[in-house]
Formats: C-alpha cells, structure tokens, sequence
C-alpha cells in the first residue's frame, strides 16, 4: 500500500513539474531544413520536449562551454525518461568543469530528481540542501526547488514540512498553478494531528503569518468537526483573522459548502412515536430524549423557546394519518415513526417537509429531505469488522449463536470484513450454552489435535507425552453472545489457545457487555474488546446524572432511546452541514454521528475492553478513562 501511495506522489511531481516548465521555458523544437544549423548554448531551463537521445547527439557537437549546458539538459531528458542512474553519470562528467551558480543550482536540482525516482529519499533531501547555499534568479529553478523539497518530506512522512515548502512555492507560482498548488496544501495540511498544529500555530504566527493561516485553518476544521455549528462560526473568524490570506482565493470545497448551507431553523416539529400500548415504553423514551435536549436548548438559548414541539400518539391512529396531520397542523419537520411498519406508510407522502425517521427499511428511499437514523445491531458487526481491520487483523473468525440472531450478525460481519480485506471469515455457530465448550474446541481445531496424540499413543503402544496444540492462523474472533454466555466462552478461549502462539483478541457488540455485572463476572469477561454508544461509556456526565435522577429505573434499552431522541432533536439544525460536509461530525450520545450519501445518519462507536475486572476505554476515543 505505501508503494502505491509513493508511486502516485511521485507520478503527481513529474506532472507538475512538466506543467511548470511549460509554463516557464522556452522548446528546443527545430525544424528540419536542408542546411545544418549551427550549435548554439542552450539555456539550461529549456522546456524537454525532445527523446534524450536528441539532447545527447548535440554534446559532440558543441564546444566545451556549449556542451555543458547540453549535458544538463540530456540528464534532465534522461530523468523525464525514468532513466536516473545515466542521468547520473552524466552529471558526473560535467561536475569536473568550471561552472556558475546557476549551472550548480541545476546540477543540484537533477541529482535530486534522479534520488527521487530510485526511492532514496534521503539522499534526494541531500542534494537540495546543497542548493540553499547557492543563489539564482530563475523563477523556473525556485519553482523546481520547492515543488522537489515538498514531495521528499510527504514522502519521508513529515507533512509539515511539505506545508512549508508548498507556502513557499506559491510565491514562484502563476495565478493559474496557485489553485492546484493549494488544493494539494489543504490535503497536506489536514492529515496533520491537531496537537502538532496548535504548536505550528504558535511558532509560525509571527514569522509566517501565511503559513500559520493555513495551520489555523486545518486546526479550526478538525478542532469543531463534531460541532457543525461551532465550525461554521469559527471559520468566519478565521476570515476575519487572516483577510488577505491566499486560502481565500480558493477556499477548501468542504468547508465552502459547510458555509454556505442554511440550516434548519424547524418552527414547528412532529414527533410521530408510540405513547400508549405495548410499545409505549420504546416511544416514551425516545420522546423524554428529545425534550431533555429541546429544555437544554432552550435554557442554552431563548431562540429556542420559538419552537413548537408535537407529539403524536401512532399506537392510537395510523401513521400515514398522523403523518399527514401534522403536516396539516403546520409542522416544517418531522421526526419518526419508529416502527418501520409505518415508516413503510409515511415515506411514500414524504414531499418538501424534512424528516428523520427513527428506523430504515431494508430498500432505503434516498431523497434530499429524508433522513434515517436507527439503532440497528448491524451497525455494530459492521463496525467490528472496520476496528479490526484498523488494529490490524488479518484472520478473524466469528463465533455466534445457531439462530435468527446470529445468522443476521454474522452475515453483516463477514460481508464487511470482504468489502474490507477481500479476505474471507469462518463462522462456528453454536446451539446452546452446553455446547459452547464444544464449537470452541473446534474452533480451534484441539479435537484434531488431541485425535493425532492419541494415534501416536496407539502406534508407538506406550505413554506419549504431548500438550494439546490449538490452531495458529487466526488472530481474533467476533463473538455473538450474552454477557452470560460470553463469561462462559471467553475462559474457554482463552485456556484453549496454543500458548506458545500470540493470543487471539476477541470482539464483540454492546449485547455483550452487561450493565450491572459483579467484579467476579467482570473478570470472567477479561480482554473482551467491545463497541457500544458514547452514553453507557463516555457520556456527558452531568446530563446522565440529571436523567437518571428523574428516572432511576431506566434499563439498558430504554437509556438506548433516550440517547437516540436526545441525538434526534441535536441533529435537525445540523443535518445539511453534515450532509454537505463529508468529514464534518457531530459527537451525540449514540455516537459519532455522519451522514453518507443516501441519507443514512452513521453511527462511529465508542470501544471499550474488560481489563482485571474493570472497563477501560480504548485509547482511541476523545477521553481515554475508566467507564462509568
């Protein structure tokens, strides 16, 4: 994979540089005519336009003085032609001449170039350190100088660097290169972690101020990327900040967008929800959610206390009724239904009022104004299956229940997993909690094991002394399961494993992980690495402390919808910024949440293991802490 990325910037130099010298040379095209034509110095920043073996053919033409300048001008032929150790030894031959400034500054610049194309990096950065002893004019020479120093250090992975000499470039650049020139800058600058550019800000404020905006900048989209709000009100700063900064000239596509999106200012919101029967207890839920965040609001900013927040009972009247008497009562947005029965009904009268609605069918209706947020156990093997190809897996395996459940999970996981890796994952399914012992024994192939032991003992007709060997090419599993049924597999697993091999992680969803689990059982869960939302593991405190108060009681699932009407009435004035801004996020309560191209409100979860009894936070997460 780093060859590919080395490759195409390496591809992308070569281009640009062929476009400068365009822009700033003159050819050494010749027409054939019938009378030799005199050989003449050429200049040395000529544009190549020729096979090197033209450029070659004029050395022996030339007198000495003359000859140099065609060298030059071969080795860079040479160079265009992925011809870098000739290129080289031609280099060779001129360094033993007299020569001016300029000519050492080109010589310089084609040692780097043939460095470059042989992948030593180091020795690339090398011969351009040289060349800021030397001086020159050429516009052509500078422009080379910081194109070539910038693609080193994004090769030799020091992005900051390739900043700076990119700012730099832009100064030797014509007004129709900066666009491409900056593009490539905001790239750079936005992989760069927010701590390194806080300090890049400080050190460069007064002596690059330039340079400095453009670290600002990256710093402000990264710092408010879960505050789509927030960022829209700092990149104002910024303009007024920086006025005259190049940046806005032509400013980041998606932070332009971010901008220029009115967000939903909703007078008037229906919340379509069961409030009464069997299902009341899911709907009251989700509708004490979002009136905790609509009082917050409200108490955060009296604007707020405009809004007009209706709720209507879809255990009592049909879905599609109460759909379109909302829009009736004057409702500009609608949140709901949960069931996805009645989303089933309400979609198809969907017109110009925007809707989150609080499930999704299997065939999503993508449209502008549709929204679909769930809380779907999907989501989470999907996400198993994205955090183990992040911490490297290579061979998972997924253990899961022989049932409904688990086929569905299972499935999710495994076609992520190829998606992902094109790589394949075995399943073992297992029946009941008496046969766990058993599917995990042959998971790890210790029944072929302890069967090869024992034709040993038969042959050789005495006591053979063998330890059991468990299978070494797998490196995880997802596990399916219960908290009970987990504290009974992961012992298993874990005395089961060869221990003479690295020993296998083991993932798995929020379903696993118990709320009020003794420290006893807790240690039986040891090394469980598991997923679920930021409100059971990272929430904010003083909100959780205030909604458990009120309602002590709350189980797991209940508290899952609370979050999830909580998130729902904090998403509606974000939801075009983060339909329009691909990297913008907004940190809820039930996740990281982004919004893809069909509408779909994404789920980034928070993770978790079980270490010696307690729930530590993956250090990945905004906070690394003990759980609550």
């Amino acid at each position: 994979m780093e060859f590919k990325h080395s490759y195409s910037r390496l591809i992308m130099f070569f281009s640009l540089s062929l476009l400068l010298s365009a822009c700033s040379s003159t050819t050494t095209s010749e027409k054939a005519t019938s009378k030799p034509q005199p050989i003449v110095a050429p200049d040395v920043l000529t544009q190549i336009d020729q096979p090197a073996q033209f450029y070659i053919d004029k050395i022996v033409l030339a007198n000495k003085a003359q000859a140099i300048s065609w060298q030059l001008l071969s080795a860079r032929a040479l160079i265009a032609e992925g011809h870098p150790q000739p290129a080289l030894d031609m280099l060779l031959s001129v360094e033993r001449n007299p020569l001016s400034t300029q000519q050492l500054f080109e010589i310089a610049l084609i040692k780097s170039e043939a460095y470059l194309l042989e992948k030593r990096y180091q020795d690339a950065a090398t011969a351009l350190s040289f060349s800021s002893t030397l001086s020159t004019t050429a516009q052509a020479h500078w422009q080379r100088f910081y194109l070539l120093n910038a693609t080193i250090s994004e090769l030799l992975n020091n992005n900051a660097k390739a900043v700076e000499y990119r700012v730099a470039l832009n100064d030797f650049l014509g007004a129709e290169l900066h666009s491409t020139n900056n593009s490539r800058l905001w790239e750079l600058v936005s992989v760069i972690p927010l701590a390194e550019l806080q300090q890049l800000i400080l050190r460069f404020n007064t002596e690059n101020p330039t340079l400095s905006g453009w670290y600002h900048l990256a710093a402000t989209a990264q710092q408010y990327r879960t505050e789509p709000q927030s960022l829209i009100n700092e990149l104002q700063t910024w303009k007024s900040t920086y006025p005259q900064h190049p940046a806005l000239s032509g400013f980041p596509v998606e932070l332009v967008k971010a901008m220029a999106t009115s967000p939903y200012a909703p007078s008037q919101i229906a919340v379509l929800a069961p409030l009464t029967g069997k299902r009341a207890v899911a709907g009251k839920a989700i509708r004490d959610g979002m009136l905790s965040a609509y009082y917050q609001n409200s108490a955060a900013d009296s604007d707020h206390n405009s809004v007009d927040l209706r709720f209507y009972d879809t255990a009592a009247v049909s879905a599609d009724e109460l759909y379109l008497q909302a829009i009736d009562d004057g409702a500009d947005f609608v949140v709901g239904p949960l069931l996805k029965s009645n989303l089933a009904k309400v979609l198809p009268l969907v017109k110009d009022v925007p809707i989150i609605s609080l499930n999704k069918l299997p065939e999503t209706q993508a449209a502008e104004n549709i929204y679909y947020f769930s809380l779907s156990s999907n989501d989470e093997a999907i996400a198993a299956a994205k955090k183990m190809q992040q911490d490297g897996i290579k061979q998972p395996l997924v253990l899961a229940p022989n049932n409904r459940t688990g086929n569905r999970l299972s499935e999710e996981f495994n076609q992520q997993w190829q998606s992902l890796t094109k790589g394949t994952s075995q399943t073992y399914k297992y029946k009941s909690r008496s046969d766990m012992q058993n599917t995990v024994t042959s998971l790890f192939s210790v029944t072929s094991s302890n069967q090869r032991i024992r034709l040993m003992q038969n042959l050789i007709g005495a006591d053979v002394k063998a330890k059991t060997r468990s299978r070494r090419d797998i490196d995880a599993i997802y596990i399916i399961a219960t908290p009970s049924e987990a504290m009974l597999a992961i012992p298993y697993i874990s005395t089961t494993q060869n221990p003479y091999a690295p020993q296998v992680a083991v993932y798995a969803s929020s379903r696993t992980h118990g709320n009020n689990l003794s420290r006893s059982q807790s240690r039986d869960l040891n090394g469980l690495i598991f997923s679920d939302m930021p409100w059971l593991l990272n929430p904010d405190r003083e909100l959780k402390q205030q909604t458990l108060a009120l309602w002590p009681n709350m189980s797991k699932i209940q508290q899952n919808l609370f979050a999830m009407g909580y998130d729902a009435f904090k998403l509606i004035p974000n939801l075009l910024q983060l339909r329009n801004f691909p990297n913008l996020r907004l940190a809820g309560q039930t996740g990281i949440l982004y919004i893809n191209d069909n509408g779909i409100i994404e789920r980034e979860f928070s993770w978790a293991k079980y270490r010696s009894g307690k729930i530590k936070l993956e250090e990945n997460n905004p906070e690394s802490k003990t759980a609550p």
